[in-house]
């Protein structure tokens, strides 16, 4: 019995002795697991589910919770390891005072069950408690409303407790097979085990200069929204190679480098600094990569998904120009648009009446343009065409810009072509006599036809404006299987009340319905549903890994000043025996600590400025394209983030300033 109670004490004393390590390390855990029951509860939500718009929340808090798993695994086994290194000496000595190893194994059992116990009781606590406020924060984002009752989801509890189960049993697998192949003495002494001065490796050099330049290249040089979509992985993969190498490898050349400057080298502040920088780099530059990459990952998460939300009316209202169209489609629908005209007009003016009223014939195909000639079957040496085609009287009167054109002859306006002939002929295939169109001049602008998708194309368009109906009906007849003929009737409803235009749309297409079987419409009302759900959930995504990116980057700088901090504590020590003064020695720990602690920062800052580029390519894809709101965005995150950057610096500086200038470890 006494055996039973003596391990679980033993384990329990160690924990409250070694806090300063056990504190941040069960803090950190448990508030990823409290998120993780977070974003686990939002997926099983059932009252999230009956909302419209739940397909896309569903699907992203889905990924949310993926990326969380892996992010509590780093987090979890990357303190884990650095706790176990700080403890190496301790249980060393558990060693030469008569514990055996199988003893010890006990003591690390015990510590990981209260371990477990903690972050998974607390963490779930805590998820419990806010699920409510995330869930209210959710449903405001996403402009959903409706009122949820306070819930608590087992299914997000049993997979928290599964998973941080699973990864305590993974710490402890990993402390015992160390624990295994360790030898008393060498735990004793690990500590002072030194570290000979590390070799410049060029080749690594070399290799990070040309990964993260390539990295940078493509990032700069893209030009298209799906280009930068397909080469953004790449990019993203070459910035990470090339910072993993440069901090390992070129950080060295670096501190080499000073070394060599005798003007800054030979210097108090400067001297110790840079020497035990040098020969602790080797150890230490894969943790700077670390925080310098979730850094960046932090500042493009936030700083995206907060320019799309704000810039979602924007994207509605290019995407929607106007509240509701109605599409007749004339192959379909064979009746004489004007009568469509009519029964629009009486709907809308039955159901509560309407503003703006616009409509228009619209006739496209795809084509193969080859020079002057274009055809509309493919053929794989054509350049693959849009070609839209209206009159010039529905473009005088949506576009209020008169335009007389003779028979033959049309203006063109066109999108992502270098060159458009003079003279274009239409055929059904290259070599047969067609539709001969002289373009006389430019057409000042396209009618705004908005899109009823996110993506971006960027492939080539046409739009031609031509002399009359007689004109854009041959061009359809051209090939009747390929082209398509639309009239479109565009109105804005009354008032500016989200709630009441969409459902005086659902009023106007039920009345419609009645009078003609198949409607056709596309509402910006009841997109504007789908986009906020879309775009509210991004952005609740969004905040939510940049808290948790937040959280592993202030961990492993954390640590790592608390681990340089007792590392540096003897030298230090002999440096005041030899004749620094107070003084001067600050000035070494200020200098040293200023040099590495925003060295990241610096270096997160430029990959997101040379990211810029193919960062706002990318947001086209979702009709976003203020860039000026995007740089404001960036400028704000990286503003916010530097000032938590340098608070966590504050705190991190005075830990390590107090372990240099307490009393010596041994």
């Amino acid at each position: 019995m006494g055996k039973a109670r003596f391990f679980p004490r033993l384990a329990l004393v160690n924990l409250a002795r070694n806090g300063r390590f056990y504190l941040p390390y069960l803090l950190s855990c448990g508030g990823t697991a409290a998120m993780y029951y977070m974003i686990r509860f939002l997926c099983h939500s059932e009252d999230l589910n009956t909302v419209r718009g739940a397909v896309y929340l569903q699907s992203l808090m889905g990924m949310g919770a993926f990326i969380a798993a892996l992010f509590a695994a780093v987090i979890l086994l990357y303190a884990n390891s650095f706790v176990m290194k700080r403890r190496q000496r301790e249980l060393g000595l558990y060693n030469i005072l008569g514990l055996e190893k199988r003893h010890i194994a006990w003591v690390c059992l015990w510590e990981t069950l209260l371990c477990a116990a903690s972050v998974i009781l607390g963490g779930i606590a805590v998820g419990v408690l806010l699920s409510r406020l995330i869930l209210t924060l959710l449903v405001q984002m996403v402009h959903i409303p409706a009122q949820f009752r306070f819930s608590v989801s087992g299914a997000a509890m049993a997979e928290t407790a599964g998973l941080f189960a699973l990864l305590f049993a993974l710490t402890l697998l990993g402390n015992l097979f160390r624990l295994g192949r360790s030898k008393p003495v060498e735990l004793l002494h690990s500590a002072g085990a030194g570290e000979r001065e590390p070799r410049t490796k060029w080749v690594l050099v070399v290799l990070g200069l040309l990964t993260l330049g390539g990295g940078y290249f493509l990032a700069l040089t893209v030009k298209g929204p799906i280009e930068a979509l397909l080469w953004f992985i790449v990019a993203v993969f070459l910035v990470m190679l090339g910072t993993y190498c440069l901090f390992t490898a070129g950080s060295i050349a670096l501190l080499k480098a000073l070394r060599a400057n005798k003007g800054f080298y030979y210097k108090t502040r400067h001297f110790t600094a840079v020497s035990g920088l040098l020969y602790r780099m080797k150890q230490n530059a894969v943790g700077l990569a670390n925080i310098c990459i979730l850094s960046t990952m932090v500042l493009v998460t936030v700083s995206t998904t907060i320019s799309l939300y704000i810039g979602l009316e924007n994207s509605l209202n290019q995407m929607f120009p106007v509240d509701i169209e109605f599409v007749q489609d004339l192959d379909r629908q064979p009746e004489d648009p004007m009568d469509y005209l009519a029964q629009v007009t009486g709907a809308g003016t039955d159901t509560g009446g309407f503003a703006d009223l616009q409509y228009y014939s619209r006739y496209w195909s795809y084509c193969g343009l080859k020079g002057d000639a274009a055809a509309l079957n493919l053929d794989e040496d054509c350049t693959r065409l849009l070609v839209e085609v209206v009159t010039a009287e529905d473009y005088t009167r949506l576009t209020g810009r008169p335009v007389h054109l003779g028979p033959g002859e049309a203006l063109a306006y066109t999108e992502n072509l270098p060159e458009f002939p003079e003279t274009l002929s239409l055929s059904p295939r290259f070599g047969e006599p067609g539709l001969s169109l002289q373009i006389r001049d430019t057409a000042p602008e396209p009618i705004a036809r908005g899109s009823t998708v996110l993506v971006t194309s960027d492939e080539p368009r046409a739009f031609l404006v031509v002399s009359d109906r007689e004109t854009a009906e041959e061009f359809a007849a051209l090939d009747r299987e390929r082209s398509a003929r639309q009239f479109r009737v565009q109105m804005n409803l009354p008032g500016e009340d989200y709630e009441k235009k969409l459902a005086q749309t659902e009023r106007l297409v039920l009345e419609l319905s009645k009078r003609d079987d198949g409607v056709d419409y596309i509402s910006k009302q009841e997109n504007a549903v789908d986009f906020y759900a879309m775009y509210g959930g991004f952005l609740f995504l969004g905040i939510f890994l940049g808290v948790l990116f937040l959280t592993a980057t202030v961990l492993i700088i954390y640590y790592k000043q608390i681990s340089e901090g007792y590392e540096d504590q003897r030298r230090y020590r002999i440096c005041r025996q030899v004749g620094m003064t107070e003084r001067e020695v600050h000035g070494s720990i200020r200098s040293q600590i200023l040099l590495v602690f925003f060295l990241p920062l610096l270096a997160a800052g430029l990959h997101i400025l040379a990211a810029f580029p193919m960062l706002s390519k990318m947001l086209e894809l979702f009709q976003l394209r203020d860039i000026p709101l995007f740089a404001r965005c960036s400028a704000g995150t990286l503003l916010v983030f530097c000032a938590v950057y340098a608070a966590v610096f504050l705190l991190t500086a005075r830990t390590y300033s107090r372990i240099v200038g307490g009393p010596e470890i041994r």
